[in-house]
């Protein structure tokens, strides 16, 4: 080790050193060393002639005599075994691997040309498992399973094929998959079609194919090889989509039957993404069949999955139902960080008083409960928190009709509809909390006044406290996080904001909401006043 270390040395030695250190390389205590350990020092000494070799007009380099002396060293030092002579090759730096300066794309065929010379003396030595224990052995593996590629030997396939696609060795496993791949990219299809493959077993025939590109010509070959038993192939490819320049909607319909939709979303993704026409029906079975799936969740993108949704919300076509339940399912992907809302579900609310009410009844206790509930089951935790979920991050007023348009008559019945309700159920004191919630979505009157007077009268109305404390609240939780400035000046200006609100539906005749208006004003006030005295930290 050294030795090795003072080799990397050799250009900068003065000329005595340079003398002593060629004298020991060269004497018999080192060359009659076990070629093993002789092969750390003849690396290091073929490296550094490489390396002057080829930048000899350099002043740093060596001299010509210099390196023909070190050259003969190395040569002496060299190992006789391919195993060892050539790992070298497959160090993992091409560039330093070049004889000399030059076309690249040459001398990078020379290397190639090279690598197979040594993978081929390999392989006549120790035979196959030989060159699997010299791809362990070197930095850069895969070159040696492209190398092997141009060994022209039968005993290499038929040693492969099929026995190694069954190995539980993960080294076998990796050398077999190369071994493939590069047939196929050197020979194409008639590799594979001309590979004797009558002994092999249904399994075998699948791992081959699921090893080659994920195209119409694997899933046309599957069909006719496989048959029945094509989920031999479908369920151990890796599904690329990139890899399929056509047809990906055969694929996609034979993921999702053999139980992989979420390799079945990522080849609709890829449609979507180059912007060509999607199935909607195709869309709907792989969301909603991926929801079961054992495939990992890590191999889909969820902004992938957000995208296919809102597909879906904008295509006429799909069924309110199927909607629906890809909605409800995917709830808590659709949100503001995705800039992504549950739609049709937030316009149920909003027209369906009915469902509003049993949204809240799944969220929160009846007070005519006298007794605490029993432990909810896990399936039940989870349906109440997608209904929490959705409560709290609905932003389209009730009212709201589906172009968008605000019916100050719908609203009028969808309140006294849910009042009804929610009285019997004993929920109307949460209802209208998460009423006067949403209302901070209100539109503008078309009268001039900044909320729609329908809805500040039903705000200002005497029986409506709890709806103005809902209010109250989602105005104040709709500023989120936020940076403190130490002057207060963003308090300062909501105060000023607020207040002015409250006197205009002053004004306006809706005393009630202008008191809950001024209050929030008030709070930011206090705010500000904490802020500025600096206890705000």
């Amino acid at each position: 080790v050294r030795l090795s270390e003072l080799i990397n040395q050799f250009d900068s030695l003065p000329k005595l050193a340079f003398e002593q250190l060629i004298d020991v390389l060269s004497s018999s205590a080192i060359i009659d060393l076990p070629e093993e350990q002789r092969l750390l020092i003849w690396d290091h000494l073929t490296r550094l002639t490489r390396k002057h070799r080829r930048y000899e007009d350099a002043k740093w380099a060596l001299s010509d005599v210099a390196l023909v002396r070190l050259e003969n060293v190395a040569e002496r030092l060299a190992p006789s075994s391919p195993f060892n002579l050539h790992q070298h090759l497959f160090s993992g730096n091409d560039f330093e691997l070049y004889d000399e300066k030059g076309n690249w794309e040459e001398q990078q065929n020379r290397l190639n040309k090279r690598r197979e010379t040594a993978v081929r003396e390999v392989f006549q030595q120790d035979g196959i498992h030989g060159v699997i224990r010299f791809a362990g052995s070197v930095v850069s593996p895969n070159h040696v399973r492209q190398a092997l590629v141009g060994v022209s030997d039968p005993l290499i396939e038929s040693t492969l094929l099929p026995s190694f696609l069954d190995s539980e060795d993960r080294k076998h496993l990796a050398f077999v998959s190369g071994y493939v791949w590069n047939r196929h990219r050197n020979n194409g299809w008639e590799w594979f079609d001309g590979t004797d493959k009558s002994g092999w077993t249904t399994k075998q025939i699948g791992q081959c194919l699921a090893l080659l590109p994920f195209s119409l010509e694997a899933w046309e070959r599957a069909g006719q090889l496989l048959g029945k038993h094509q989920g031999e192939y479908l369920n151990r490819t890796g599904a690329n989509a990139y890899e399929a320049d056509k047809d990906l909607n055969t694929a996609i319909d034979r993921l999702i039957e053999y139980g992989r939709p979420q390799a079945a979303l990522r080849c609709l993704s890829r449609i979507r993404h180059t912007k060509q026409p999607i199935s909607v029906q195709q869309c709907v079975r792989a969301l909603l069949a991926a929801l079961s799936s054992s495939e990992p969740t890590s191999t889909i993108d969820k902004d992938d999955i957000v995208e296919l949704i809102r597909f879906l919300q904008s295509e006429p076509s799909v069924a309110q139902e199927d909607l629906f339940e890809v909605e409800w399912a995917y709830l808590p992907l659709l949100n503001r960080y995705r800039g992504a809302a549950p739609k049709l579900l937030e316009n149920r609310l909003a027209s369906d008083p009915v469902f509003f009410c049993e949204m809240i009844r799944l969220v929160y206790r009846s007070n005519k409960e006298d007794k605490p509930q029993k432990e909810l089951s896990k399936e039940s935790k989870a349906i109440a928190a997608n209904a929490w979920r959705l409560l709290h991050e609905w932003k389209i007023p009730p009212g709201t009709q589906e172009d968008g348009v605000f019916n100050a008559d719908h609203f009028d019945k969808w309140l006294e509809q849910v009042k009804t309700i929610s009285s019997e159920s004993g929920h109307l004191e949460i209802s209208l909390i998460c009423i006067g919630t949403v209302l901070i979505h209100a539109p503008a009157d078309p009268g001039g006044l900044w909320i729609h007077r329908a809805i500040v009268e039903a705000l200002n109305d005497r029986d409506a406290e709890d709806m103005r404390t809902g209010y109250h609240s989602g105005i104040y939780n709709a500023r989120g996080v936020h940076s403190v400035e130490p002057s207060g000046q963003p308090e300062k200006e909501l105060a000023e904001h607020f207040r002015q609100k409250a006197e205009e539906v002053e004004n306006a005749g809706y005393q009630r909401l202008a008191k809950t208006l001024r209050d929030l004003g008030s709070t930011y006030e206090r705010e500000a006043e904490r802020i500025t005295a600096g206890d705000w930290e």
